[in-house]
């Protein structure tokens, strides 16, 4: 009696650490799934705030200024303001291609999570490897995050130039147009 009682505590012990580490891995998988929405969430924000604006004003500026140049109407100031303004309008126009990139990476992460959590829950596929497959998963929202902290700061550095050369580029534009 004595050893059935030892045994059923032992087996009682493993099964409950078992569930403990369930616990813990579901519980971790839905803080990352967390983390993914709160990623999409801020950039969705990011992309909202002014980019698509200020490519609107940047082409209606460019094409003004196409329109009414000529040879002896660039000063060397304008002419490097003009070339900031095309870096500019590239960084930002990288930045909307991202958008597909971005969303499409967060939604596989995020299919990826649930995949391993409904895995885990079930006790389905291999079961040693949960906590490898949960790294993983972890080291590719820190990706997610990297990228995104990397588009804010790209974002930030285009408008912060934007905002300091814009009004001398649309000053040159309407000056050209008025002529």
């Amino acid at each position: 009696m004595l050893k059935f009682s030892v045994l059923f505590s032992l087996i009682l012990c493993l099964v409950s650490c078992v569930d403990l580490s369930k616990n813990n891995q579901i519980s971790e998988l839905s803080s990352l799934s967390k983390r993914v929405d709160n990623i999409q969430q801020e950039f969705e924000l990011l992309k909202k705030d002014t980019i698509s604006e200020i490519i609107y004003a940047m082409n209606e500026t460019s094409e003004k200024i196409k329109a009414n140049i000529g040879e002896d109407t660039l000063t060397v100031q304008i002419a490097r303001n003009l070339d900031a303004y095309k870096k500019i309008y590239r960084k930002l126009t990288s930045i909307e291609a991202y958008d597909e990139k971005f969303l499409f990476g967060s939604q596989d992460i995020k299919n990826s999570i649930e995949k391993l959590t409904n895995d885990i829950q079930k006790g389905s596929g291999d079961r040693e490897k949960y906590d490898e497959f949960l790294a993983f998963e972890k080291s590719k929202v820190v990706e997610l995050e990297k990228l995104l902290k990397d588009v804010k700061k790209l974002q930030g550095e285009s408008i912060e130039t934007f905002k300091k050369i814009h009004p001398a580029i649309t000053s040159f534009a309407d000056q050209l147009s008025a002529k």
